[in-house]
């Protein structure tokens, strides 16, 4: 019924000798005790039958000693007792009663023992299945899921101590892996639509050319129409085959790296772009250097969305804020703009949800999102206290750093 490779078996295997260690150990001191006091209770009638002999306390002014004998069947048991004089005193006793019940209490214990024995494998069997019901209610519950039905495991503040950990890590990973079949659904229907929108628009448009004839200058007219079109496909292509890369990456090995030395050098280069297009870019990196395992090509695909953001909605002549900041368990990094902010109820995060009168596919943060989703990070945009921009913040957390300066 149980394989190999069951954890149940796994659990006997290693009940077994416990159990049956338990039983000996258990009947050996029990049978040990009863055997000890009554031999106790006939060493003290002999030895008060010894006072009352030599009129002194044995106890503390002789040597004492006692010793057993077989005689022909019948078990004596003698007491031998010499003074400070020399004088000796012998009592023998008959207890041949006594040791004929220890050793019918011998033969009970030993019954009890085989007994015990034979019933032990059932027994950590059934412990065995007690301690795997948590394990098989949890499996069970996975086993029910499916794209459509990812909630929450139930029983995950019920399960014991041991396993909560294991419910919390798998709760969210499961509220991860929802998130991301939603964002999915919502990328492959706005691909569609998206690409639908600029098809129509060359089928129409060709149409209308062909309904009649007309002058090379309509025709060119027409094809530079049409390549526009087309490049805004190949556009949103490109973008596309981005998430493809940004999803690969996902599944890169973590590296040790300074992220603040990492940030810093990105930094560098976003003040070139800033200063190419008239911002401002003001940069504060903290700590100097903070060494730890992460997987730098996320970490750059985000930081590159979320300047790119801000540089796009961020006014010329105005500043861009690029800084990080390490709390206990918490590594924060942040871009704050001068822009117009974010509107109410406005899902910057959904894919093609294009903004203002900027121009792109709406990919960016959609992607950046999926990243920090694949970091185990929290990435969250909003406006200022002020209302003069947006905060974009990416929080990596827990983080324990290899070196901290």
């Amino acid at each position: 019924m149980l394989s190999q490779k069951s954890l149940r078996l796994e659990f006997a295997l290693k009940l077994l000798p416990i159990f049956a260690a338990l039983v000996f150990g258990f009947s050996y001191l029990v049978y040990s005790m009863i055997e000890r006091g009554i031999y106790n209770g006939i060493e003290r009638d002999m030895i008060e039958q010894t006072r009352a002999l030599v009129g002194d306390d044995i106890t503390l002014q002789g040597e004492i000693g006692f010793a057993k004998t077989d005689r022909n069947g019948a078990i004596f048991y003698r007491l031998e007792y010499k003074n400070a004089e020399a004088q000796k005193v012998n009592i023998e006793r008959d207890i041949t009663q006594e040791f004929k019940l220890l050793k019918e209490i011998r033969n009970v214990v030993l019954a009890a023992n085989i007994i015990s024995f034979i019933l032990i494998p059932f027994v950590a069997g059934l412990y065995s299945y007690f301690l795997a019901r948590p394990i098989r209610t949890l499996t069970e519950e996975l086993a029910k899921m499916d794209e459509r039905s990812l909630s929450p495991i139930s029983e995950a503040q019920n399960a014991p101590i041991e396993l909560q950990p294991l419910t919390k890590t798998l709760n969210l990973l499961l509220t991860r892996i929802k998130g991301h079949i939603a964002y999915q659904r919502e990328l492959f229907a706005g691909i569609a639509h998206e690409l639908k929108t600029p098809l129509a628009v060359i089928r129409t448009k060709n149409d209308v050319t062909l309904l009649r004839t007309r002058t090379p200058e309509k025709y060119q007219e027409t094809l530079r129409e049409t390549n526009r079109v087309i490049d805004e496909i190949n556009k949103m292509t490109k973008s596309v085959l981005y998430i493809g890369r940004a999803e690969y990456a996902q599944f890169d090995p973590p590296e040790t790296i300074d992220i603040c030395r990492f940030l810093t050098t990105k930094a560098k280069d976003f003040a070139l772009l800033a200063e190419e297009q008239k911002r401002e870019l003001i940069v504060k990196v903290e700590p100097k250097s903070l060494v730890i395992e992460t997987r730098p090509t996320l970490i750059s695909h985000i930081v590159q969305n979320l300047f790119s953001n801000a540089l796009k909605f961020t006014p010329e002549g105005s500043r861009i804020f690029f800084q990080s900041a390490f709390e206990g368990e918490r590594f924060t990094i942040k871009t704050i703009d001068e822009g117009e902010g974010i509107a109410e109820g406005f899902d910057l995060f959904a894919p093609f949800a294009g903004k203002g009168k900027q121009k792109g596919a709406g990919l960016g943060l959609y992607l950046a999102k999926n990243a920090a989703m694949a970091l185990g990070a929290e990435l969250t945009i909003k406006n200022r206290a002020d209302r003069q921009g947006a905060i974009a913040t990416l929080v990596i957390e827990p983080i324990k750093p290899i070196l901290l300066n």
